[in-house]
C-alpha cells in the first residue's frame, strides 16, 4: 500500500498574516528612524548656514572697518533678511556715501573703508531648513566682534552691546 503524502503548496493564512506583521514592524521602525535622520540633517544645514552668514558678516566688517554696519543701512534695523540680501550683493563705501547693489544709503563714517565689497553671499535670500524655522536671529556686538547666527521662528537682527544679566 502507498501512502500518498498532502500536497502541501503555499502558505497558510496565519503564516502571512505573520509575515505581514514582521514587515509592517520594519516598515514602522525604519520610517520612525528616517524621520529622526531627516531632522537631523535639516538642524546641521541650518547650523553650516548659520555659520556662513556669521562668516560673511565678519568679512564685510573686517574689510570695511564698518563694525556697526552702517554703511549697509543697518546702524537702526532689526530685519535680518535685508542684511543677508545686501552682504548678497556688490557693496560701494565712497566718499560720499555708500550703494548696496543698486540701493544709495546716505550714511558714511570717517572710519569705514572707502571702496568695493561683496558680496559675500551667493543667495540674497537664505532660508532656515528646519520646520517652524522662518528667519535668522543675528546677534552682533561690534565692541568685541562677537556674533551668533541661529534659525529662529521670526527672524531679528541686533546690533549693540549685549545687556548684562
Amino acid at each position: 500500500m502507498k501512502k500518498t503524502l498532502k500536497n502541501n503548496k503555499g502558505f497558510s493564512l496565519v503564516e502571512l498574516l505573520i509575515a505581514l506583521l514582521i514587515m509592517a514592524v520594519i516598515a514602522g521602525t525604519a520610517i520612525t528612524l528616517f524621520g529622526g535622520v531627516l531632522e537631523t540633517s535639516k538642524v546641521g544645514a541650518d547650523k553650516e548656514t548659520a555659520e556662513s552668514i556669521k562668516r560673511a558678516i565678519l568679512t564685510y566688517m573686517n574689510a570695511s572697518n564698518d563694525i556697526n554696519l552702517s554703511a549697509l543701512g543697518m546702524a537702526d534695523s532689526s530685519d535680518d533678511a535685508a542684511l543677508i540680501s545686501a552682504l548678497a550683493q556688490k557693496i560701494v563705501i565712497s566718499d560720499t556715501g555708500s550703494t548696496v547693489g543698486a540701493t544709495v544709503i546716505s550714511t558714511h563714517e570717517v572710519n569705514d573703508q572707502t571702496g568695493e565689497y561683496g558680496p559675500f553671499l551667493e543667495s540674497s535670500t537664505i532660508q532656515p531648513k528646519q520646520n517652524g524655522k522662518t528667519g535668522w536671529d543675528i546677534d552682533i556686538d561690534p565692541s568685541t566682534m562677537i556674533i551668533t547666527v541661529v534659525a529662529a521662528e521670526n527672524g531679528s537682527l541686533y546690533i549693540g552691546t549685549p545687556a548684562t544679566p
